[in-house]
């Protein structure tokens, strides 16, 4: 009898999802409300604000203009702004260098004392000697695309056929038609001042006062050259800073 006790209890133990099976918790939803579905109410779920200004966050991203974002405590009414303008009062320009833009001095300024001019691949301006030399061997002057000069096939060449020399303008050079044109009826002479060449009045004469010889290049003639010459020994080429002209001031800064 105690058996057929046990053995009635043991199948009852055993039988399949006996001790899951509950009645279900009652739960009445209204019709056509699910709060899933609804993108309003995701905010309560995700702890996000309410409310977010995503047409903020899109001008954002095409401008410099500072953004706000809203806190996600409802009770806080600090925001944070992410400024990338420059410092200057009114200037929307995006940030260089020191909190300013290019134009508000946001760049590496020339190390020459009284130039503020922006440095060039160096500490210097280009006037005192910064900017690349021209990768050939003891050419001093400044490189302009590839690593070469003009003379050596650096910058904008004529695009006539065959031709390989420096674009003057409009893509030629001066013989193939590139470069100003002196407006002298019948004349093809490339223009030397005023829009005339040195045959019809553009020849300039030496600045120094009651000199009246043509213009060597400078603003002075062969004579006054000499004295503003350049102290690097059989050039030529006028002095510009420290007694030295810029190719021979960029070789001094640039040493290859």
């Amino acid at each position: 009898m105690f058996l057929d006790t046990m053995d009635a209890h043991h199948m009852d133990l055993v039988k399949p999802n006996s001790m899951f099976m509950f009645d279900p918790i009652p739960f009445h939803r209204p019709v056509g409300h699910d709060p899933i579905s609804d993108p309003c109410l995701w905010p309560h779920f995700l702890d996000l604000p309410t409310a977010f200004d995503w047409d903020l966050l899109l001008d954002a991203a095409t401008s410099c203009e500072p953004v706000k974002r809203q806190s996600s405590s409802p009770s806080s009414t600090s925001s944070t702004a992410l400024d990338f303008c420059c410092a200057m009062q009114g200037c929307p320009r995006r940030i260089r260098a020191r909190g300013f833009c290019k134009a508000h001095g946001g760049t590496k300024v020339c190390h020459v004392d009284g130039c503020y001019k922006p440095a060039r691949h160096s500490s210097y301006c280009n006037s005192h000697g910064g900017g690349k030399c021209c990768v050939v061997d003891r050419c001093v002057n400044a490189a302009q695309s590839q690593g070469l000069c003009k003379a050596h096939g650096g910058g904008a060449r004529c695009t006539y056929p065959r031709c390989e020399k420096s674009s003057q303008g409009g893509g030629l050079c001066r013989a193939h038609g590139g470069g100003k044109r002196c407006t002298e009826e019948g004349c093809t002479k490339g223009v030397q001042r005023g829009n005339k060449c040195a045959t019809h009045g553009g020849c300039r004469t030496c600045t120094v006062a009651g000199c009246g010889r043509n213009d060597r290049g400078g603003g002075l003639c062969e004579n006054h050259r000499l004295e503003r010459q350049c102290t690097t020994s059989g050039c030529k080429r006028l002095s510009h800073a420290m007694g030295m002209c810029r190719p021979h001031l960029r070789q001094v800064r640039n040493p290859k």
